[in-house]
């Protein structure tokens, strides 16, 4: 006869372990902390980039085609007003140039007034400039930003109504800001932030002698274990939640930092910099299973180790150096560009493939097979270590 999952020494060691996390508040506001801060200090810095950058000078190109009065008019009233916009130097290029500056990804801002845009604005009323933009600096946004309200301004300075529109195109990196930003925090916060409960709750207790009152229990050491587990899904979760809230929370501080932008340009940083709504649960799904696997790891490490201060820094040594490795590629885009044996190395990290598969779905590029393959990869190396994890908590039996 089978006996049951749950009986009541198990439900005690399951409130015994839950109240113990419960009691830990450091702990508990660690795991509150730590994605907030995360989050919250990177809106700050950008905030603050953005304010410092927006007081500075910045290099424009200028390509006029036009022979007309309104192309020589505009030309002139920004070559007059270069202090005022903050343009330092202002240099005319030919078209070629340019292109070949965009092509490059070498140009901050590139503004190009085209051949009949005196005639269109004579015959329409309507004409277009078009702005070429680095996304990626933030001073050649603040420039373009100028450029674009004192253009409108004068070609619309005149009684008869004429309407200026400029394109907005883009040289930025090959995936979106914030998507990448998402995937770096997730992978370092959520490597490292398991460490202090995993050390506390397994070699911590060996070191307070509690541990071999724990192994008399008339119970499964796996039980033991599966608790302990449990306790830790309690603060994984408290972890997710306050992420989501954090990526909510730089998501609003960047709306409000281009609150103030032209429309395009307002709306292209939004694109550019925040976060998807929609891709919150995928990216706290993919955090939870880097979570899980960081316990697995933790709990080996654990076991092995003398005491807690061992085990944080056994653990923290082990995971960093692989998770700045990964992390840094991935917010590069360029994980797969390796072969050889690094290449190897780096898709053996089970973290790669979080990263792999948040890239994937979140540039929309990812296949079926390929991101089952991902999670399947990392839930086995999680559920390797949880086995020789137990394997390891079973022996403690033995030697107690």
């Amino acid at each position: 006869m089978k006996r049951p999952l749950l009986n009541m020494k198990t439900v005690w060691m399951l409130r015994k372990e839950v109240k113990e996390v419960i009691r830990s508040r450091w702990l508990i506001l660690g795991f509150i902390i730590s994605p907030m801060f995360a989050w919250f200090f990177q809106g700050a810095f950008l905030s603050f980039i953005v304010a410092q950058t927006s007081e500075e000078p910045e290099m424009v190109y200028i390509t006029i085609e036009d022979d007309g009065v309104w192309g020589r008019t505009l030309y002139e009233a920004l070559n007059s007003s270069k202090d005022a916009l903050l343009i330092n130097p202002l240099v005319n290029v030919t078209r070629e140039y340019g292109e070949s500056l965009v092509a490059e990804k070498t140009v901050s801002v590139w503004v190009w007034i085209p051949e009949n845009f005196t005639q269109e604005l004579n015959d329409t009323t309507t004409s277009t400039m078009v702005i070429w933009l680095n996304t990626g600096n933030f001073r050649a946004q603040a420039a373009a930003a100028r450029i674009d309200g004192f253009a409108k301004a004068i070609i619309d300075e005149v009684i008869v109504v004429r309407d200026l529109e400029i394109d907005w195109y883009t040289i930025s990196p090959e995936a979106n800001y914030g998507h990448q930003l998402a995937i770096f925090l997730v992978m370092l916060t959520s490597v490292l932030a398991p460490a202090p409960y995993v050390g506390r709750s397994f070699a911590g207790e060996r070191e307070k002698h509690t541990l071999e009152a724990l192994l008399v229990v008339p119970m499964s050491r796996l039980k033991i274990l599966g608790s302990k587990l449990v306790a830790g899904l309690i603060l994984l979760l408290i972890y997710s939640f306050f992420t989501a809230v954090g990526i909510l929370t730089y998501n609003l501080s960047i709306i409000l930092r281009v609150a103030n932008y032209p429309p395009d340009i307002r709306d292209l940083n939004i694109n550019i910099y925040t976060v998807n709504v929609q891709t919150i649960p995928l990216i706290i799904f993919c955090q939870l299973l880097v979570l899980l696997c960081a316990i697995g790891i933790g709990i080996v490490i654990s076991c092995l180790a003398k005491d807690q201060a061992t085990a944080e820094s056994v653990n923290n040594m082990v995971m960093l150096v692989p998770t700045f490795v990964i992390g840094i590629l991935g917010f590069t885009g360029s994980i797969l560009q390796y072969g050889g044996p690094f290449g190897v190395f780096i898709l053996a990290i089970p973290f790669t493939h979080a990263i792999l598969f948040l890239n994937a779905v979140l540039s929309g590029v990812g296949t079926p097979i390929a991101l089952l393959g991902n999670v399947a990869y990392l839930i086995g190396f999680t559920l390797v270590f949880l086995i020789i994890g137990a394997k390891l908590f079973e022996r403690e039996a033995i030697i107690s």
